[in-house]
């Protein structure tokens, strides 16, 4: 791995370069269409590559708040996101099985998937989050 540019700074110059100089040279409409989407691809993974870290911890601490017994976080970033994952596996087996039906056990399932979906929101489309947001306010 080299120190620089990193990941995150290629693929942002990667999508600079098609959204400043290829997209506007574009004729064919579906060339330029598909060229809009690898632009789109490139910013998520730009914004998730800046904090997918963070993202895991929260979302590990949050399915941390639902298991019982709590595990301890993992060290390497390898094994949390396998971590993560195994919890999403298991929460989606929990609520399938009924696990969150009651009221007071669907409010807390509620309280930690909401900020876990506004935060992938938040990498994936943030323009519509911030629509959705702003049409709830209205």
């Amino acid at each position: 791995m080299n120190d620089r540019p990193t990941a995150t700074e290629l693929i942002a110059a990667a999508r600079q370069y098609l959204e400043s100089d290829l997209i506007p040279a574009l004729t064919d409409p579906r060339l330029r269409f598909q060229t809009l989407i690898a632009a789109n691809v490139l910013a998520i993974v730009e914004r998730e590559l800046s904090v997918e870290e963070a993202l895991l911890i929260d979302d590990w601490d949050g399915l941390q708040r639902l298991c019982k017994p709590a595990t301890p976080r993992p060290e390497s970033l390898r094994e949390l996101k396998r971590a993560v994952h195994n919890a999403n596996v298991h929460l989606c087996d929990q609520i399938r099985d009924g696990a969150y039906d009651e009221p007071d056990a669907f409010r807390g399932l509620i309280q930690v998937l909401r900020p876990a979906v506004e935060r992938k929101l938040a990498v994936a489309n943030p323009r519509y989050l911030a629509s959705f947001k702003e049409s709830a306010r209205g």
